[in-house]
């Protein structure tokens, strides 16, 4: 996963110089910083981003990790404790997720980072809209886009570890 991250950042960046990354060691695009000072979330998915992809989230702040802010995710029926300072790698756009609630006078923050599912289109499209991609491609582009978007899902999981 990390290396096809990589490799859309560098093409992304390489298109445009003024681009800059987040950070000097991040593969992702996208961050968002929640302020707080008491950052909850209500159960979402982030639809937007790449379906098979990652999002890491990060949390910070003084707060009791065992009486409130755990991570919540639905889909697995799973809650997880979630101490200051950690970080988890989740795919945001498959599974709805929340986080729990602090307790009064407590702070918790986070930063998310993504790469939202449109950037990897532009890329793949040759740096512009899917519409002007369609406009613009030949036949064989067409032919080979529609072989491509078959095998994606296949493609997707196989990034995805397997636990024994």
């Amino acid at each position: 996963m990390y290396d096809v991250y990589a490799e859309h950042q560098q093409q992304l960046h390489a298109s445009n110089p003024r681009l800059r990354q987040n950070f000097a060691n991040s593969v992702f695009c996208c961050l968002t910083v929640n302020s707080g000072p008491r950052t909850v979330t209500d159960p979402h998915a982030d639809s937007a981003n790449r379906p098979d992809g990652w999002c890491g989230i990060t949390c910070c702040g003084p707060f009791d990790h065992k009486r409130g802010g755990q991570l919540v995710l639905w889909d697995l029926k799973l809650v997880i404790d979630f101490p200051p300072g950690c970080t988890i790698f989740i795919p945001s756009a498959l599974l709805v997720h929340s986080n729990c609630p602090i307790q009064p006078g407590e702070r918790r923050y986070s930063m998310t980072e993504y790469t939202a599912g449109g950037l990897f289109c532009w890329v793949a499209n040759g740096f512009q809209t899917q519409e002007k991609f369609w406009e613009n491609a030949s036949e064989e582009e067409h032919a080979q886009w529609l072989t491509d978007r078959a095998t994606r899902w296949e493609r997707g999981l196989a990034l995805f570890p397997i636990i024994p």
